[in-house]
C-alpha cells in the first residue's frame, strides 16, 4: 500500500540561524581578498555574487493536525530574516487549517496565490522551498519512512559524494587538505575559479598534479566567463578531464550556453539558480544548453525537484543535486534527493558546513569511505535540538 501523503498544517515557525563564531563559507580560501560591505556582506575579486561573512539560515518547523513535526531548511544564505518574515506573516495564514492532498498540492497553491503578481522566484519561493521540505520530513515521520523511499520504491542506498570547494588559503594547503580526503575515500573535488581561464587552467594543473590520485574534478566559474573566455576554458578543462564545467555563462544568457554547449570540451552544468519547472522548461529544450542539471533543493523544495527530475530524464539530461548553503536539514533533503537522482555522477558534499549546528542536530547520515549511506530513520533522516539551537538563533 502507498504511503498516505494527505495532511493539514496546524503551526508554522520559523528560526534565523547566525554562526558568528566560527568560520565563512569560503573558509581560509583567498582570505586577503574581497571588499567588506557591511559586517555581514562581502564579494570576492573576480566574482559578482554577494556572500554572507558568516554561515547564515533559515529553518522552519511544521506541525500537522495529528502533532508530527518536520524541519525544512532552504539555500537562503543572504537575508534569511525575509524568508522568516514572508513565512510568519504571510504564508501561515494561507496554510494552517487547510487539508492539502499532497505536498506538491501545497505547493502548487502557494505558487498560483502569487504568480499572478510576478512572484516567480526569489524568497518567496525559498519560503515554500523550506515548507515543502519540512512537509516532507514530517509525512515521511508519519509513516514511519525515509522520504527517498516515498518518491522510489528502489532509492539508492550507497551515494558516492565529491567534495564541493578546497577552501585553504595556499595551493600547499589546497592540496593537503585534497589529500586528506582523497584518504577518506572521496571520490572527486570541485573548485571554484574565476572567468581568467589561465589562472583556472594553472589552478587546476597545480592541484591534479599535487592530488593525482584523484578520480574526478569538477569545476565552477560562479557564471563569471564570457563567451570567448568562456569556450577557451571548456576546451582546456575538457582536455584536463574536468567531469564538468559549471556556471560558466551569465544565469539568463539561454543562447550563449546553446552555443557553448555545442563546442568541444567539458559538459556543462547548470541549475542551481532555478526555482520551479516553470523556469526550467525552456532550458531543456533542444539545442540543449546544458549536460548535467543541477536542481538546488533548497530553491526548489522536494515536490518540485521531483517534477524537474522528470522533466530533464525526459530530455535525456542526467540529474545530480546542488548542494549550496545550509547546514544539516537542508543537506539530509539534499541528500534523499540525490537517492532518487540519476547515478551516473557523484553527489555534491558541503563537507564545511555539514556539522556548524553541532550537538544541536542528530542526524542519521554519515560519511564514510567517500559516501553516504541512506538511513533507516524515518523523514529526511536529522532531527533538531530545539533548546540547544538557542544559541545560534537571531532574536527579533
Amino acid at each position: 500500500m502507498p504511503p498516505k501523503t494527505d495532511f493539514t498544517i496546524t503551526k508554522l515557525e520559523s528560526v534565523h540561524l547566525a554562526f558568528k563564531d566560527s568560520s565563512s563559507y569560503w573558509e581560509g580560501y583567498r582570505a586577503d581578498e574581497g571588499d567588506l560591505l557591511t559586517e555581514r556582506f562581502e564579494f570576492k575579486r573576480g566574482w559578482q555574487t554577494v556572500y554572507a561573512r558568516y554561515v547564515e539560515s533559515p529553518l522552519l518547523k511544521v506541525t500537522l493536525s495529528d502533532g508530527t513535526v518536520g524541519w525544512g531548511e532552504a539555500n537562503c544564505g543572504i537575508g534569511p530574516e525575509v524568508l522568516c518574515a514572508i513565512s510568519d506573516n504571510i504564508i501561515e495564514q494561507m496554510v494552517t487549517g487547510r487539508e492539502f492532498g499532497d505536498p506538491a498540492a501545497l505547493w502548487d497553491f502557494l505558487y498560483d496565490s502569487q504568480r499572478g503578481r510576478g512572484y516567480s522566484s526569489g524568497y518567496w519561493l525559498d519560503a515554500l522551498a523550506a515548507l515543502d521540505i519540512a512537509v516532507w520530513d514530517a509525512l515521511g515521520r508519519r509513516e514511519d519512512l525515509p522520504v527517498a523511499a516515498m518518491i522510489s520504491d528502489s532509492p539508492r542506498t550507497d551515494i558516492p559524494v565529491y567534495l564541493s570547494g578546497v577552501r585553504r588559503s595556499t595551493l600547499a594547503e589546497r592540496i593537503e587538505h585534497l589529500n586528506w580526503w582523497r584518504d577518506s575515500g572521496l571520490l572527486g573535488a570541485k573548485i571554484f575559479l574565476t572567468g581568467d581561464w589561465k589562472a583556472g587552467t594553472a589552478e587546476l594543473d597545480g592541484l591534479q598534479a599535487g592530488a593525482p590520485d584523484l578520480e574526478q574534478w569538477m569545476v565552477d566559474t560562479l557564471w563569471m566567463c564570457d563567451e570567448e573566455s568562456a569556450a577557451i576554458a571548456k576546451r582546456e578543462y575538457g582536455s584536463r578531464n574536468v567531469r564538468f564545467f559549471e556556471c560558466p555563462l551569465q544565469p539568463e544568457d539561454l543562447t550563449g550556453h546553446q552555443r557553448l554547449a555545442a563546442l568541444p570540451g567539458a559538459p556543462i552544468a547548470l541549475g542551481e539558480h532555478f526555482r520551479t519547472r516553470y523556469q526550467v522548461e525552456p532550458w531543456l529544450a533542444e539545442p540543449h544548453p546544458l549536460n548535467v542539471y543541477q536542481p538546488d533543493i533548497g530553491r526548489t523544495g522536494i515536490s518540485d525537484f521531483i517534477k524537474q527530475r522528470d522533466m530533464a530524464a525526459d530530455a535525456g539530461i542526467p540529474t545530480t543535486p546542488h548542494m549550496g548553503t545550509g547546514v544539516s536539514i537542508f543537506q539530509a533533503a539534499t541528500l534523499q534527493c540525490a537517492a532518487v537522482s540519476t547515478p551516473e555522477f557523484l553527489q555534491e558534499f558541503q563537507g564545511g558546513l555539514s556539522d556548524k549546528l553541532g550537538d544541536a542536530s542528530d542526524t542519521a547520515w554519515r560519511y564514510d569511505d567517500g559516501m553516504f549511506r541512506l538511513p533507516d530513520r524515518p523523514g529526511i533522516g536529522a532531527d533538531i535540538d530545539e533548546d540547544a539551537i538557542e544559541p545560534f538563533i537571531v532574536k527579533r
